[in-house]
């Protein structure tokens, strides 16, 4: 039987997205959905997080996904992808925030 996963909100994604490497010291893999600036739709099934060029990414609402492979060696270059262009994360759909308003007629 499919389960539907639990969407994941945007402050939680950004939590677990500041957390670059194991305690080994070994970057750890995500995997994420994202729209780029162009308006393409890209899934990278594994990558880490690193900076995004010469800037202020708390400020800028951007992180630098850089696909690799299932050990974390880098491959490609890095894509700076705004926060609010994420959809999915981890096979979790990205929300703003849990709180569902429900409307009556």
């Amino acid at each position: 039987m499919d389960k539907k996963k639990d969407p994941i909100t945007r402050q939680q994604m950004l939590q677990m997205l500041d957390i670059r490497t194991t305690p080994e010291g070994r970057p750890i893999v995500y995997s994420a959905k994202f729209v780029e600036v162009s308006g393409k739709l890209r899934f990278f099934p594994q990558c880490t997080v690193c900076g995004a060029g010469r800037m202020n990414m708390k400020q800028n609402r951007v992180r630098g996904l850089q696909p690799c492979d299932c050990k974390g060696n880098p491959e490609g270059h890095v894509y700076p992808v705004r926060i609010d262009n994420i959809l999915e994360f981890n096979g979790r759909k990205v929300v703003c925030s849990t709180y569902q308003h429900e409307h009556t007629l």
